[in-house]
């Protein structure tokens, strides 16, 4: 799904999303519909990275999404983690406007 697709989406039904952040590299955005989830691609069906929460921010607003969620993988050291995936931490996104 393109931002242009997001958009006219958004108008017609509930649509979360989800940012994907690696700890030290790019973000990516994951959209959340009643009928399924998928990343969020540019144009040419490559998968579109975001340098920096702002960027997500504004991109998502004028797309009409107002659920975010941020997803963050902690680097920690395994030998700490016995939980499988114990370290992807999800919390709610709120940006002041």
């Amino acid at each position: 799904m393109t931002p242009r697709q997001l958009k006219s989406i958004a108008r017609n039904r509930a649509v979360a999303a989800r940012v994907i952040s690696d700890g030290c590299r790019d973000y990516l955005i994951e959209i959340v519909t009643d009928s399924g989830a998928g990343l969020l691609r540019r144009w040419d069906n490559s998968l579109l990275k975001l340098g920096n929460l702002g960027e997500v921010h504004q991109l998502l607003r004028r797309c009409g999404v107002d659920r975010i969620v941020l997803r963050q993988r902690v680097a920690q050291d395994e030998a700490c983690n016995s939980e499988p995936g114990g370290n992807v931490h999800d919390q709610p996104l709120k940006i002041a406007s």
